[in-house]
């Protein structure tokens, strides 16, 4: 399994083991940033070697444990055991929530980046979709924007025909990747969708982050507008970049 991998200043990613998601099996990914505070930020933990976790913990105290999508809840909680001060973060809940339990959570991640990380982060909840309400983050030190589900990149497994040919028919293989098609099935909200695209779209970004699958280390942004293209977009509403 990789070590921790730099991404950015400040900015680690971490892959962990396959799990299955409705009898598919998908890659893992993590996020690690060492915020200006000193404290340690990190979304969708997944299980990672002792070696690792130690390289991690001495980046800074873990302050903040955060799930961005409700499909990733469920990461959170063997995270907890191990670093029960640090605060939890998560999405709103809804029919596709994973989790495993009850956490203590400090907040639900809404618009405006808590207090914590602002300086070094921000975030906005992608509208539209009643099911999944997936937070994304902009590390502003690194130009690099941070996914969880919405965007897919999944290289193809040997020996796994079937699992890559469906990888294939959902849009979301590698190299092109894409937003899952049986995804887009469920943005009901069209016009929030856009207005979340565009104000995505007005922040400065290079790199991007993906959960599932190969990350992009430069000219992110093109690829995001393609993944997006069957959404449309409109310019009714300006937003400053970021």
């Amino acid at each position: 399994m990789p070590d921790l991998q730099e991404f950015g200043k400040d900015l680690w990613i971490a892959d962990g083991p396959f799990v299955r998601d409705f009898g598919i099996l998908f890659p893992t990914r993590m996020t690690v940033t060492k915020l200006s505070t000193g404290d340690v930020w990190v979304s969708s933990p997944v299980a990672v070697p002792a070696e690792t976790l130690e390289k991690i913990t001495g980046k800074g105290p873990i302050r903040y444990l955060v799930a961005g999508t409700p499909r990733h809840v469920w990461r959170l909680s063997e995270w907890h055991k191990i670093f029960p001060k640090a605060e939890l973060w998560g999405p709103k809940h809804s029919l596709l929530t994973l989790k495993k339990g009850d956490l203590p959570f400090t907040g639900i991640l809404g618009d405006t980046p808590p207090a914590g990380w602002a300086a070094d982060l921000e975030q906005l909840p992608f509208k539209g979709n009643p099911l999944i309400e997936e937070v994304m983050f902009l590390h502003k030190p690194s130009r690099t924007l941070i996914l969880d589900d919405l965007i897919q990149n999944v290289p193809p497994l040997k020996g796994s025909p079937v699992r890559n040919a469906i990888f294939r028919l959902g849009g979301v293989a590698y190299p092109d990747g894409g937003v899952p098609r049986d995804g887009r099935l469920t943005f009901v909200h069209r016009g929030l969708a856009r207005e979340s695209l565009e104000k995505l779209l007005s922040w400065d970004f290079d790199k991007l982050i993906l959960a599932h699958g190969v990350c992009i280390e430069e000219d992110a942004k093109p690829f995001v507008e393609r993944a997006f293209a069957w959404l449309g977009r409109h310019r009714r509403r300006s937003f400053p970049a970021r």
